[in-house]
């Protein structure tokens, strides 16, 4: 991880009062950085990067969000992941050998197993797979017990094949669909993956890693580096595969952009609304006591923004009525509140802008 060039000024000099006037402790650890201004790398309107922002150091990590397919859980439960970022889904077939796998058992497949085509539904009579959709793809809150792709059994005959539609590049282009079991593998998983209508298949062995939530696969690169270590990052910028609620029954994928979600080891989150006894500038650590904090890691998501809509009146922006406050896995606590969603001279989406500070 690097710096970002784009951090402000406030960063260094924050940094550099707090290095001054603090000494080392004993470990040699170097002080938290008390306070930021951060432009995340996102990448502009396309948003190509998923980044993820450290508040104790300051560093952002940017990371090409098409680089990457599934995640397998490093902790103690066997559990897979799809990229939501791309707005990848997966689907169960009742069959558990991959070579018997053919083109045909996803007849009719191209106009559901897509989040396009699930939205397009809606312009007509809804379908009776409808409701079935939010299955597909993993909860959007990060509850690892409703994922797309179940629980790995230790007994193989008892994980099935998915296949996966691997969603949609920055650029709008199809990344394709593959067909894939994962068994257990001692500590670890094995991977099987192959295009629909191959007979045979590749194999990939991952190993649990503690140091990372997750154990990153791209399916035609295999294995690769996503997120910084567990403890080494507090939220993330990233594009995402939410539920849209279409009636009290029904909630479809959808794909949201300028989204927030925050790390699933050590990490809570709150959202605060402003009124005459609350502001940013004058909450402090006595203010703590009155706060519920939230593990869903899409707590924040995209309630700091709101984007113009015929007829709306809204204007493409940051809401400036709220901030939130954040605990990190050290048990720092920190405020914060988004200052930009658009670029402030072209006025194009994509280029977030968040400040925070230590809560004293």
């Amino acid at each position: 991880m690097s710096i970002s060039k784009s951090i402000q000024f406030s960063l260094c000099l924050t940094a550099c009062v707090c290095i001054s006037s603090c000494d080392e402790d004993d470990t040699g650890a170097l002080p938290i950085v008390t306070g930021a201004t951060i432009n995340a790398e996102v990448g502009g309107a396309t948003q190509p990067n998923q980044v993820f922002i450290d508040f104790s150091t300051g560093k952002q990590t940017a990371v090409d969000r098409s680089s990457w397919d599934l995640g397998f859980y490093n902790g103690d439960e066997f559990r897979v992941i799809l990229n939501s970022s791309v707005n990848a889904l997966a689907r169960p077939l009742d069959k558990t050998d991959l070579t018997t796998v053919t083109a045909e058992d996803t007849i009719g497949w191209g106009e559901q197993l897509d989040i396009d085509a699930i939205f397009a539904t809606l312009y007509g009579e809804a379908p009776e797979w409808l409701m079935e959709t939010k299955e597909w793809m993993d909860d959007p809150s990060g509850d690892l017990t409703a994922t797309a792709i179940a629980e790995i059994s230790a007994t193989a005959d008892n994980n099935v094949v998915y296949i996966i539609n691997r969603g949609k590049n920055p650029d709008n282009s199809q990344r394709g669909w593959m067909k894939l079991k994962v068994n257990r593998n001692d500590n670890g998983y094995t991977l099987q993956y192959a295009e629909i209508d191959k007979t045979s298949f590749s194999t990939l062995n991952i190993s649990k890693n503690n140091n990372f939530n997750f154990s990153f696969v791209n399916l035609l690169a295999g294995t690769t580096t996503v997120e910084p270590g567990k403890s080494l990052w507090d939220f993330a910028f990233t594009t995402y595969t939410n539920l849209l609620p279409i009636d009290a029954a029904t909630s479809i994928p959808y794909a949201y952009k300028d989204f927030v979600v925050h790390n699933h080891t050590g990490v809570t989150t709150a959202m605060i609304m402003i009124d005459d006894n609350t502001t940013y500038e004058s909450f402090s650590a006595g203010d703590l006591t009155e706060i519920d904090f939230s593990e869903p890691i899409n707590t924040i998501g995209s309630t700091w923004r709101t984007i113009a809509k015929p007829g709306s009146g809204q204007q493409t922006g940051v809401k400036t009525d709220r901030f939130y406050v954040i605990t990190d896995a050290d048990g720092n606590v920190y405020k914060l509140r988004f200052t930009q969603l658009l670029d402030p001279v072209s006025g194009e989406r994509g280029h977030p802008q968040v400040e925070y500070k230590l809560v004293e």
